[in-house]
């Protein structure tokens, strides 16, 4: 499958609640809402022929979390990525723990690192950092390595 293939089926089944392109025959990206992640990937899992997610990605941006989702499709160049948006300073998405094991991790530590609370997931306990450090995000714009070594020296 390619991504001419990919794109009109992914919008005669989503319309205008995904904003899709394709970069390449190889790379298709999907900006949707959070909201819709689990129905889109629950989508894509079922009709792309032995797929699966590969991993998953957060960056902190300007203007919120991108969060974004990395399907692959075994035999296939096809990479499609779903891409939401997400508000600070209290970022959320629906987990897709239950959709495909391979989100329970990379979710969790998607959390430790930038903060983004994935909505049920199966278990949110802390996965890098300790409990006592669930303030820190290290990944986000706004952490001061400086203030950070300031207050672990302080805990020694």
């Amino acid at each position: 499958m390619d991504a001419d293939t990919f794109l009109p089926a992914l919008r005669e089944a989503f319309g205008d609640r995904v904003e899709a392109a394709a970069r390449s025959a190889k790379r298709v990206y999907v900006r949707l809402d959070a909201a819709d992640l689990p129905e889109v990937a629950s989508w894509l899992l079922a009709n792309l022929p032995e797929s699966r997610l590969a991993t998953s990605t957060g960056i902190d941006l300007r203007d919120g979390v991108g969060l974004f989702h990395h399907f692959t499709v075994n035999g296939s160049p096809l990479v499609v990525t779903l891409k939401v948006l997400l508000a600070k300073p209290d970022p959320r998405a629906p987990s897709l723990a239950a959709l495909t094991a391979a989100a329970d991790w990379i979710e969790r530590e998607i959390h430790d690192l930038l903060g983004v609370s994935f909505d049920g997931h199966p278990d949110a306990r802390r996965l890098l950092k300790a409990e006592a450090m669930a303030d820190v995000l290290p990944l986000r714009r706004d952490f001061d390595p400086e203030r950070f070594e300031e207050r672990s020296g302080e805990r020694s």
